[in-house]
């Protein structure tokens, strides 16, 4: 008797522990950058625009993105392009001095999770034509 209770307990764990495993399209969307524009450590002349792709929909409003310069300076960044897809944002920048770049972004996935993470470049001292 006592041996047919053990392997019933063991059975419902087993079975909740596959249940919460296989809940399909429930998977979690924490937003996770997939591609960005300048990429992560790259070394580009002064970039135009600022575009970061995540691997999920976007609560856009409730999203902030810092970018900060040479000399821990602030680049003040306007407005988001308003025709990007629910999965990016983008922002134009103003003309970038040559130096060290952080983007410190944290964003909330439709799903609900609020993730953040840095990107750094660097602008070299040759301009971009628009």
């Amino acid at each position: 008797m006592r041996l047919d209770h053990h392997l019933i307990r063991l059975a419902v764990a087993v079975t909740l522990i596959l249940a919460a495993l296989a809940r399909p399209g429930q998977a979690p969307a924490h937003g996770i950058v997939i591609d960005s524009t300048p990429k992560h450590q790259e070394t580009v002349t002064a970039p135009k625009r600022l575009v970061i792709r995540f691997n999920s929909r976007l609560e856009k409003r409730l999203c902030s993105v810092n970018l900060i310069g040479p000399q821990q300076a602030v680049v003040l960044l306007v407005r988001q392009d308003p025709d990007t897809p629910p999965d990016t944002l983008s922002y134009p920048l103003p003309e970038l001095k040559p130096g060290p770049y952080q983007v410190k972004w944290k964003v909330l996935a439709a799903d609900g999770h609020v993730t953040e993470g840095v990107i750094q470049f660097t602008v070299n001292g040759a301009a971009v034509a628009r």
